[in-house]
């Protein structure tokens, strides 16, 4: 019985013992780096290790043995090699041997430094996430960091940026590198990466109100390319994408011109953008997003709204790259040209090649629900009743960008970035129509009307910045920056109505309005790094802008109009701020700003606090507080059919400059590549001003004019966002729920109570996917909302104002011998939906017996757009 037990349990355990031997870990390597033995130990045997893969890559080993375990595999591989293997839990961690290691901490302090680039490319990406034993830290714009400590020795680094795989390793004291990251998109057919997350469109929680945005996924979005970063921007929550903004971004309930938008370090103020088909700023070029939507630090100012600050491409430095885009509205190219090893050249230009909607070329963008140009009968939309649809006979763009960025030997960065661009929009049109007058007998005569029109617009915006980024030691930086920007928009508008039986004239009325604006500047800012992120920036700088408004014109019934109003504002200022993480959970940031105008013994303080506090490991809260002005913004120009025209000004002696103040909260929730975000904000903003046109009794005298009108105005809500990544894939959708009040009222007269400003929308919804299979990216938006309050106010008939609207995309990329490219087609507002712009509507007094006539300009339509990139 023992004997057949014996046998039993041995039977049994040959299987086992047999097993046992099979799993020997065999190494195989001649002559191979030490950092390609371990990749390929931790892809057979389920190594886990933490390296510098820099260092191990310098050291080959040559081996053909079978080992019995994991600790004795690496003492063999590291016998007499100048690391150090230590274990804790399943990690392998091995530290380099450095001479002096064990006297680091008398020394106070240890640190690393190095930079953040892209890898082939060598372009510098800014603001890049890093944490280092636990401490968060930024990049600068240089791609540059600092980090010290009182005694660490060795440092777990992890660096992450938008579209990029995450780099993880592990450093010695006094270590300096540059740190290169693998774009996600890139294509690498030999090389097969693992374990590693990729952050896909957008990045939040960082700081209260800001959002990191991906620009590498921009182009896989709907569109046809030129428009492609705003397109993205407006698909993120709290900024405004019903009602087809075309020249401004709208933060959190702020008004035209309150939000900052930067390329390069200058001020953009926008162009045409006629129905969203193209940009001020250029996809190719784009590097970094950064949204500020509120809430943000004391090294920001002049805004009262949000800020978008964008970014641009050094150009590579290793060799020639040449990028084409051509789609039926465009062609866009530029190349980047190394010169001198350590610098390069950047040249970007695209214009249109045809005019965009002259119906005898090509023309995508003809409406689907086209019209005569010459027709008798009203066009209905949402039940609204408009005298006539019209739609642009010319529209004209182009721009060019040029940058030279330089590298110097000792870590300093400069480059010098130029912008210019301009598009010219006109639309000549007339329709027949029928209008009731009164006759000699008090009797209602139908009246036959002519009504022709006549609007011409021309935009030109210049910009130009001298950066230059100075790193004075391992622990102070700073970078000095020269801009200019210049912005001028004329346009034109002339309506006559005639009677077509009689031909006799009721109204000829001609406006001509020119605003011109301009920004120069002056600015450092320094960081200076202590132990443990702890971070102090201060810097100061000086700001002049300029503003005019020329008007003329005729008007039926009023005198000729004539003024030329003209608006200067010189200012210096200077700020401090704090960045002090405490241990693991806490960051508290304070600062303040203050600006003084010249010429005047006015000083205005700004004060800044936030603080973010880690709840769990994927949970944290944070919030904001801080004071804000702007000395350049739009001014509301309210003419007498109630259209809102917004002209740049500046603050003066007779125009005050805005004040606000603004809160911020935010709770975020990260795990497993799912992030939830929930936000809070309320703005409220005084000195407001608005211009209106309106007849008063000045002197005993009926002059009719543009008069001031004063106020404030306050805005709050909640933005919530839901991302999931998954596999190759991105899913989004955000909701925010706001509401914008205002009041206005001449000077020195009470201000009446609050009422809805023009851009108020109580709901918007968003939803948005990215999708990779194989080669193809599928992705699709759809946004929903629920009506401006402008659009209610001017068409109280309207049985619905809300806005609906999907697109939809495929990209195809490829790759042939030298060339990448991208085949793609996009379908804009996929279902035809028929939305109101109210930048889109017109409304001319005729006469005070004809009344109004309304003009109505489609939204985008049901839009294919075919397009080709290619990049050699």
């Amino acid at each position: 019985m023992i004997r057949q037990l014996l046998i039993s349990i041995l039977v049994f355990m040959l299987p086992v013992f047999g097993s046992s031997q099979n799993r020997g870990i065999k190494v195989e390597a001649a002559n191979q780096p030490l950092n390609r033995v371990l990749l390929q130990l931790r892809e057979q045997y389920d190594f886990q290790f933490s390296y510098s893969d820099t260092e191990l890559s310098q050291y080959t080993v040559t081996v053909s043995k079978t080992f019995f375990s994991k600790e004795e595999t690496l003492r063999f591989l590291f016998d007499g090699l100048p690391f150090q293997v230590k274990k804790t839990g399943e990690v392998f961690i091995i530290i380099p041997e450095k001479k002096g290691l064990k006297e680091a901490p008398k020394k106070g302090h240890t640190h690393i430094t190095g930079q953040i680039i892209e890898a082939g490319s060598s372009e510098p990406l800014p603001y890049s996430q890093i944490l280092i034993n636990n401490h968060p830290l930024f990049a600068d714009v240089t791609g540059n960091f600092n980090f010290s400590a009182s005694a660490d020795s060795t440092f777990h680094v992890r660096i992450s940026h938008l579209g990029y795989y995450i780099f993880d390793t592990l450093v010695y004291a006094g270590f300096s590198k540059k740190f290169r990251l693998i774009p996600a998109t890139l294509t690498l057919p030999e090389v097969l990466v693992r374990n590693n997350d990729v952050e896909r469109a957008t990045m939040v929680g960082e700081k209260p109100g800001k959002i990191t945005i991906n620009s590498n996924i921009a182009r896989f979005l709907p569109g046809q390319g030129d428009n492609s970063v705003f397109n993205q921007i407006r698909l993120m929550p709290g900024i405004q994408a019903a009602g087809e903004q075309s020249n401004d971004v709208l933060i959190w309930g702020s008004y035209e011109g309150q939000s900052l938008i930067t390329f390069d370090g200058f001020t953009l103020f926008g162009l045409k953008n006629y129905n969203d088909n193209i940009s001020v700023v250029n996809p190719f070029l784009v590097k970094n997003i950064e949204i500020l939507k509120g809430g943000f630090e004391a090294k920001y100012g002049d805004r009262v709204g949000g800020i978008v600050n964008i970014t641009g491409k050094n150009g590579n430095t290793k060799k020639p790259v040449f990028s084409l885009n051509i789609n039926p509205t465009t062609i866009n190219a530029m190349a980047e040209i190394p010169l001198f090893k350590k610098s390069s050249l950047l040249v970007a230009y695209r214009q249109t090649y045809y005019n965009l909607y002259n119906s005898g070329d090509f023309n995508i963008f003809a409406p689907t629900r086209s019209l005569p140009k010459n027709h008798g009968n009203s066009v209905n939309h949402h039940s609204i009743a408009f005298d006539m649809e019209v739609f642009p006979n010319d529209y004209q763009f182009r721009d060019l960008n040029l940058k030279y960025s330089f590298n110097l030997n000792n870590g300093d960065q400069f480059y010098v970035s130029l912008y210019g661009g301009g598009d010219h929009f006109s639309m000549d049109a007339a329709a027949n129509i029928v209008r009731e007058m009164n006759g000699k007998s008090m009797m209602m005569n139908p009246t036959p009307l002519t009504v022709s029109l006549l609007n011409k617009e021309e935009n030109w915006q210049l910009g130009f910045s001298a950066f230059y980024h100075k790193k004075w030691s391992d622990r102070l930086l700073t970078k000095f920056v020269v801009s200019h920007s210049d912005f001028s928009k004329t346009s034109s508008d002339s309506v006559q109505s005639v009677n077509s039986t009689t031909y006799n004239l009721y109204s000829n009325e001609r406006m001509r309005t020119r605003n011109t604006a301009s920004e120069n500047s002056l600015r450092i800012e320094n960081i200076l790094n202590f132990l443990n992120g702890h971070q102090l920036e201060f810097g100061g700088g000086f700001y002049s802008n300029e503003a005019k408004i020329d008007l003329s014109g005729n008007l039926t019934g009023n005198l000729p109009i004539n003024t030329l109003d003209q608006y200067l504002n010189q200012r210096g200022y200077a700020y401090v701020q704090d960045y002090l993480p405490l241990g693991d959970r806490l960051i508290l940031k304070s600062g303040a700003r203050i600006n003084r105008i010249t010429g005047k013994n006015q000083m205005m303080f700004e004060p800044r606090l936030s603080a973010t506090y880690k709840l769990a490991e994927n949970l944290k809260i944070s919030a904001s507080w801080g004071q804000y002005h702007q000395f350049i913004f739009k001014v509301p120009t309210i003419d007498m059919g109630q259209n809102y025209t917004y002209l740049w000004i500046t603050g003066n002696q007779n125009i005050p400059v805005l004040k606000a103040a603004q809160w911020v909260s935010e709770i975020n929730y990260s795990e497993n590549n799912l992030t939830i975000n929930l936000q809070a904000y309320y703005k409220p903003i005084g000195n407001m001003t608005e211009r209106v046109y309106e007849q008063r009794v000045v002197k005993g005298h009926n002059l009719s004019g543009y008069y001031p009108y004063f106020g404030d105005a306050k805005s709050f809500g909640i933005d919530l966002l839901a991302k999931k990544d998954f596999g190759k894939h991105s899913v989004w959708a955000s909701y925010t729920l706001s509401k914008s009040l205002e009041r206005f009222a001449p000077q020195n007269q009470s201000l009446p109570d609050y009422s809805l400003a023009p851009q108020d929308q109580r709901h918007e919804l968003k939803v948005a996917g990215l999708f990779n299979i194989g080669h193809f990216y599928l992705s699709a938006n759809y946004v929903y909302g629920s009506g401006l309050a402008i659009l209610k106010k001017v068409f109280p008939d309207a049985t619905n104002v809300a806005y609906n609207r999907a697109d939809a995309s495929a990209t195809y990329k490829f790759t042939h011998k030298q060339i990448n490219g991208e085949l793609g087609l996009s379908v804009l507002n996929v279902f035809d939906t028929q939305n109101l712009r109210y930048a889109n509507l017109k409304i001319f007094r005729l006469t005070s017996d004809l009344g109004d006539f309304r003009v109505y300009s489609s939204s985008v339509p049901f839009t294919p757009v075919l397009f080709l990139k290619m990049v050699f």
